[in-house]
């Protein structure tokens, strides 16, 4: 779980809340307050997530990507600062076991139509290369993406 205090900044224009990234699980459900902050890249372009009152974000994780061989999108994601109100978010990321190795499913390249995308990876070893490496705006399977580790 992470949470997130994001304070009014007198200039949002010089400064970000948290850099663009992926998460890494499965899946991750987000808390938040009313305040607009959240943005996802979508063709090429940064959105708005606006806030629904009393309701969960729901995030599909680089996980679910490498399960999914590809066919389910990791969304690369960022919060932004603003200059009038607070913000709060509250992250639960929900993934396998530590030492769970995590790789597309078979049934998913049986035909040959796919090809393997992803190398097998171990939960924990995914996530300590994912967070010892700089946030540059890219989810960390692209680092991994059609080649070994």
């Amino acid at each position: 779980m992470v949470a997130n205090l994001y304070p009014p900044c007198p200039q949002p224009e010089l400064a970000m809340g948290l850099a663009a990234h992926t998460d890494h699980g499965l899946l991750t459900l987000l808390i938040q307050n009313d305040t607009v902050g959240l943005q996802v890249l979508h063709k090429d372009k940064w959105v708005n997530i606006h806030p629904i009152p009393n309701s969960f974000l729901v995030n599909i994780g680089d996980h679910i990507e490498i399960l999914s061989n590809g066919k389910y999108k990791s969304v690369l994601h960022r919060a932004v600062v603003n200059d009038r109100d607070v913000r709060i978010s509250i992250a639960l990321a929900h993934g396998p076991a530590a030492d769970v190795a995590v790789n597309p499913a078979p049934m998913l390249l049986e035909d040959g139509q796919n090809p393997l995308a992803y190398p097998a990876i171990k939960y924990k070893e995914y996530v300590e290369l994912q967070q010892s490496s700089k946030l540059d705006g890219k989810s960390y399977l692209e680092h991994i993406r059609n080649r070994g580790i």
